[in-house]
């Protein structure tokens, strides 16, 4: 098993052609970038522990889950979907920006 964080996310990010990193700069606390075709999002940290959009991709240890830990190491059922969904109004990615 990986020690990435998000892998099994990451996997569908990879799978779909794209990438997912972790960025600080331009973020207070961070955020995770995604990047699938010409599409980006960016899901940032409120310095909680918990990235909700990726989060609620896992299934739930517990009953009222809050942060990451909450979590098990494993997708929802329709994970992918889910994830793919939150690309539908994201912006395009210009040729000329930086990572």
């Amino acid at each position: 098993m990986s020690n990435r964080a998000y892998d099994l996310v990451r996997s569908i990010v990879e799978d779909n052609g794209g990438e997912m990193y972790y960025q600080v700069r331009g973020y207070r606390y961070g955020a995770w970038i995604i990047e699938i075709g010409n599409k980006r999002i960016a899901i940032e940290s409120q310095g909680n522990r918990s990235f909700p959009e990726l989060d609620q991709l896992h299934v739930p240890k517990v009953s009222n889950p809050r942060y990451w830990d909450d979590y098990y190491n494993e997708l929802v059922d329709g994970a992918e979907e889910k994830l793919l969904e939150m690309f539908n109004n994201a912006p395009n990615i210009k040729n000329n920006e930086e990572k």
